[in-house]
């Protein structure tokens, strides 16, 4: 019989869950098992914490557990499921992401917006280099969220980011961030779905009104350029890259033997004149792919797999689930797992060196974009932006700490839900490369 950790009446675990879910439920899982049920309200959830129960969910069984549940804030927010992230599996969620993959994901169209990735980095070196002059610290949270944004920005509505009118650049990180919290929000209805007493709690608490306030702005934002399909491939192509680029400039600045090496690596290799970066220069240096997969390692941009729903009864691990069951993958525990990796909690990259483990959902102890019919779709697109991101800022800046500050002070203390996000923004002062 499937492992139940103890449970209140009515609210089941809700009160277990806290502000970092993924780290509560890997505390409860080192307790009840890696496979365990536990209940969110009136509703059932098996919660899966190892890379071998990981790979019965999403390869043996994929098929069977490939649906998604209908929640009140990805319903909302999607207007009705007219995405790909959210929307049930079947024959319209099939079209749907058809469409993504032939007009942005696909090897040729992801290759054809190479010339876009490669001046939104100059542009963010040029402004980079003004800061270097200044002296002055640079937000590199908010800065590398607006190198995200510029790229998708322009992939996906052929637009500038940075001459557009209608949109706040110095709020997209917040926006970005509203939006993804709004979709993993804890809404009474979905947990409580009794004769409309959990839309009457949410309406009283007011969930009801900050789900459609998060929607108002993201309509005014995406109305005047396209048809809603499209948002899901802005927000999420946002959102994940910036972050690993976020948390791998905060790994590399508490690391610094670790900045140094790969920092060594990329100018050795590269040269020590190039005036631009170009993506035909990223397989020459594969110490920074190191150091990314060790990020995706320590950091998942979604620590808890966007929730599968079973369609048919299957066995994991030799428990019974039965169909409409939600299911949720702890895929930052499995990257902290130390039955899986020696000193978990350090930032080693030397540990992939030699190592077939890679992050495009073969490998299930790495799962930062999911894996089988579910995998995110813009992986090669999220990664090119990534990878070009790290290696300008990596080329053509040496990085210091701000005044008074070290490595020890530098705070990866998180925040979030459905993505973790750095509390305190990362500040960085740029020192210009001679």
């Amino acid at each position: 019989m499937i492992k139940i950790p103890p449970k209140f009446p009515v609210i089941g675990n809700l009160h277990q869950l806290g502000e970092l879910p993924h780290r509560s439920l890997q505390r409860l899982a080192e307790k009840t098992g890696d496979v365990m049920l536990i209940h969110l309200g009136f509703v059932p959830v098996t919660v899966i914490s190892s890379k071998e129960a990981a790979e019965e969910v999403l390869r043996t069984h994929d098929l069977n557990c490939c649906s998604r549940p209908n929640l009140v804030g990805t319903r909302l927010l999607s207007r009705g499921f007219k995405d790909v992230g959210f929307t049930p599996y079947g024959e319209e969620w099939k079209e749907r992401r058809k469409f993504l993959v032939r007009e942005f994901f696909s090897l040729k169209k992801v290759q054809s917006f190479g010339y876009i990735r490669e001046e939104e980095c100059n542009f963010l070196v040029k402004k980079l280099l003004e800061s270097a002059v200044d002296q002055s610290p640079v937000d590199l949270s908010k800065t590398l969220f607006w190198l995200t944004a510029s790229v998708m920005f322009r992939v996906a509505f052929g637009q500038s980011f940075h001459e557009s009118e209608f949109i706040d650049k110095d709020k997209v990180d917040e926006l970005v961030f509203e939006a993804e919290t709004a979709q993993a929000s804890f809404t009474c209805s979905d947990f409580f779905p009794i004769a409309g007493l959990g839309w009457l709690v949410d309406c009283i608490s007011g969930q009801h009104k900050r789900l459609k306030d998060v929607f108002f702005k993201l309509d005014a934002l995406f109305q005047c350029w396209m048809s809603c399909r499209n948002n899901n491939i802005f927000l999420g192509g946002i959102d994940t890259g910036a972050l690993t680029m976020i948390w791998a400039m905060t790994e590399l600045a508490r690391n610094p033997e670790v900045m140094k090496k790969v920092q060594g690596e990329i100018r050795d290799r590269l040269g020590r004149n190039k005036e631009r970066i170009t993506e035909e220069d990223i397989n020459k240096v594969p110490y920074l792919n190191l150091v990314i997969k060790e990020t995706f390692r320590l950091h998942h941009p979604v620590p808890l797999l966007l929730p599968r729903e079973t369609m048919a009864h299957i066995k994991v691990q030799g428990y019974d689930i039965p169909p409409k069951r939600r299911i949720l993958v702890n895929a930052w525990a499995i990257g902290r797992d130390p039955k899986l990796w020696t000193n978990p909690e350090e930032f080693n990259p030397e540990r992939f060196i030699n190592s077939p483990v890679d992050y495009r959902g073969q490998h299930f102890e790495l799962l930062p974009f999911g894996s089988g019919r579910r995998i995110c779709p813009g992986i090669s697109m999220g990664m090119a932006t990534v990878e070009l991101g790290l290696l300008n800022l990596l080329y053509f800046f040496d990085w210091k700490l701000p005044d008074g500050m070290t490595h020890k002070d530098i705070d990866t203390e998180e925040v979030g839900t459905l993505t973790i996000v750095k509390k305190v923004p990362l500040k960085l002062l740029p020192v210009r490369f001679q």
